[in-house]
């Protein structure tokens, strides 16, 4: 089997008037030129059961092989908004792949059915993560680790927008078997590794899990973002990261 090589990633932000729950029947699982296709709600702080509530924003991540399907899905959101109610604002992003290591859901790693090209020359710029992170689910699945992840997730992302360089970060699980994955603009790749792996929340969590193996997979890559559409809370997410000192 010859894997299908992904060289550009789009990544979409959609914020709704209010809460729109999941409902498969109105998400494509497919997209024209899209080799992997994922658009669902967001969750919550963690409830009392153990459970995100729904939020009113909604992340996508498409991953492409070639640029010109990746920006065609880039300029019309309609392929995949139009049984949604009108959005009050969104962001959109198409992203250049440096670096990836990892597994990730079994669909991207050393015997995986998609690769990630990260040969292509560096354009520089702010920087884009993707982390994954998830389980191999089954009859005897120990949900408590479920949980205790997603409550050190709550931990990480209340540290997050306080965090020197990050200019913004997302946060999704598409469906019950697809690993969490977490977005996040930074002014710079210091600034990044500097919060991600200096000491602190996250950096502890790293440790834990290769002490104790929490969590059954993980997978990170870096992205450089080659252009954007729309807004979040109102600003130029792209501008911001260029003005900034990196």
């Amino acid at each position: 089997m010859t894997a299908k090589t992904i060289r550009y990633v789009t990544v979409h932000w959609v914020r709704f008037p209010e809460v729109v729950p999941h409902d498969p029947l109105t998400v494509p699982d497919r997209l024209p030129g899209c080799s992997w296709w994922r658009f669902a709600v967001t969750g919550g702080p963690l409830d009392t059961d153990g459970n995100r509530p729904p939020t009113n924003v909604w992340c996508g991540l498409g991953l492409f092989g070639d640029r010109e399907s990746a920006e065609s899905n880039l300029e019309r959101p309609e392929g995949y908004l139009s049984s949604f109610p009108p959005p009050t604002e969104s962001w959109h992003a198409l992203l250049l792949p440096i670096a990836f290591r990892g597994l990730w859901n079994h669909n991207l790693g050393s015997n995986a059915e998609l690769r990630y090209a990260t040969e292509a020359a560096d354009p520089g710029g702010p920087l884009f993560v993707i982390t994954t992170g998830g389980f191999d689910l089954g009859p005897n699945f120990d949900r408590t680790r479920l949980v205790n992840f997603r409550e050190y997730s709550d931990r990480v992302r209340g540290a997050l927008p306080s965090a020197p360089g990050r200019i913004a970060s997302e946060y999704f699980s598409p469906t019950p078997t697809d690993d969490a994955i977490t977005m996040s603009l930074w002014t710079s790749d210091s600034a990044m590794v500097q919060t991600m792996y200096g000491r602190g929340t996250h950096r502890e969590e790293i440790d834990r899990f290769k002490r104790e193996k929490t969590l059954d997979r993980t997978s990170f890559t870096r992205f450089r973002v080659l252009r954007t559409i729309g807004r979040w809370n109102g600003s130029d997410l792209l501008d911001r990261a260029r003005a900034q000192p990196a």
